[in-house]
């Protein structure tokens, strides 16, 4: 059981078989069922070998590893590529291990600003330079700030606001159009807004859980012109006798308008050329994006969960980090660039290229205001530099002997031989 390739999809996959197609876990292993699935070895094989370099994750004193989950979306079918659901300290410990990226639920931070902040802003027809406030105001009884009280203007442009990820001028925002519309957005993108508290804070995630396979189908939308898919693993499962009984039907569903989608991708190419997500910036590649932290409710200066999000037309990359219980003794220091930043910059620089390259037809709001990028060219390569010891052509080596290593076993028929084993179940998935 502990030698299969990719435990993290493969558990994914299991999971969707049981929750989705009403199969047991028994019948999967023992009844000569043959799943065809959304896999990309290249990007999962890359990402497995990110998620090995341990000194990427934060550790607490008593020796216990941070935990993650990353997910790797196309944006027009939502066929999961690539997941990760633990760091590899813990992920090749057993089978069916809990899976971070697909059954967590964590505050999304400010990655739920794009969702249920700026698109009913852009819907309303707000300009993308329009200035917003910027200041520290009280509501009531709820007073707000930006992250380590970072202020810059009294006023900022809205696209700076959404990439230098301000918290002011999202409330503030949020209380402009109303707490209603923030939550229609919410609901619309795929968020389960139910028990959340109809308050202010929605603008910066207060009550609301998720994790990254459903961030990653609600980004998709704004890859995919407005269209949002349904994420999946599966693409089909046949029985013993070949015959096809059960398989997914493609599908997507229109959140928002096509000029939509394109305004907010012109805001959130920002995030990562003069934003909060230049440290995660891959080198020669464009994405569009949003960072987002949530602090720690024992001091603001520690932080419980960091995210990543980025795309480009071809995949959507979805990354968390975090410990599963925050407290005084586990907890992330700094922002999303002192953590999340590092592995999120590695995974998409290791996968990027096995994409179509496809590139984005809408410009960056910086640039159309005139402003230029701040992740200049040697800035990334600094990045690219410091992030790990291993260099990218080592990690995709790596990645390329896993890869084979597993389409060896595929072909093997001694394998094929080893009857109602888990290794049967696995070589399934990938015929």
């Amino acid at each position: 059981i502990s030698d299969y390739r990719y435990p993290s999809y493969f558990d994914a996959v299991v999971n969707e078989a049981v929750s989705k197609y009403n199969l047991t876990e028994e019948e999967i292993v023992n009844n000569g069922y043959r799943i065809y699935t959304e896999l990309d070895q290249n990007y999962q094989a890359n990402m497995q070998i990110v998620y090995e370099n341990t000194s990427l994750f934060p550790r607490a004193e008593d020796g216990t590893f941070a935990q993650s989950g990353s997910v790797a979306l196309e944006p027009k079918t939502g066929g999961v590529r690539g997941v990760v659901g633990q760091v590899a300290d813990n992920d090749k410990t057993g089978f069916r291990n809990f899976n971070y990226a697909t059954q967590s639920k964590r505050s999304p931070g400010s990655t739920i600003k794009p969702l249920v902040v700026y698109t009913p802003a852009v819907e309303a027809s707000w300009a993308l330079n329009k200035q917003l406030d910027n200041h520290t105001m009280q509501y009531d009884s709820y007073k707000v700030d930006n992250y380590a009280g970072i202020k810059t203007s009294r006023e900022v442009p809205m696209y700076q606001a959404l990439a230098e990820s301000l918290n002011l001028p999202a409330v503030a925002t949020v209380n402009d159009l109303g707490v209603d519309k923030a939550f229609e957005a919410g609901e619309k993108f795929g968020l389960n807004m139910e028990k959340v508290d109809r308050v202010l804070g929605v603008a910066l995630g207060s009550g609301v859980e998720t994790n990254p396979l459903q961030m990653a189908q609600a980004y998709a939308a704004f890859a995919n012109e407005g269209l949002m898919p349904e994420a999946h693993f599966i693409s089909r499962i046949e029985n013993a006798s070949g015959q096809v009984i059960a398989s997914h039907k493609n599908s997507q569903k229109r959140v928002i308008d096509k000029s939509v989608a394109d305004k907010m991708t012109s805001m959130m190419l920002g995030t990562f050329t003069n934003g909060t997500g230049i440290s995660s910036s891959p080198a020669d590649y464009i994405m569009a994006g949003k960072t987002g932290t949530t602090e720690a409710v024992f001091n603001p200066e520690y932080t419980s969960d960091q995210w990543v999000i980025g795309y480009t037309p071809d995949v959507v990359i979805s990354h968390w980090l975090g410990f599963p219980t925050t407290d005084e003794n586990h907890y992330l220091a700094g922002s999303t660039s002192n953590g999340a930043a590092h592995v999120f910059r590695n995974i998409a620089n290791t996968i990027l290229p096995y994409t179509s390259g496809s590139t984005f037809t809408v410009e960056n709001a910086y640039k159309q205001n005139g402003i230029a990028p701040a992740n200049t060219k040697r800035q990334v390569q600094t990045n690219d530099n410091s992030q790990t010891d291993d260099n990218l052509s080592d990690i995709r080596g790596r990645a390329q002997s896993l890869v084979d290593e597993a389409s060896r076993a595929i072909s093997d028929a001694k394998i094929k031989e080893k009857a109602q084993t888990i290794w049967d179940s696995i070589v399934n998935l990938f015929r």
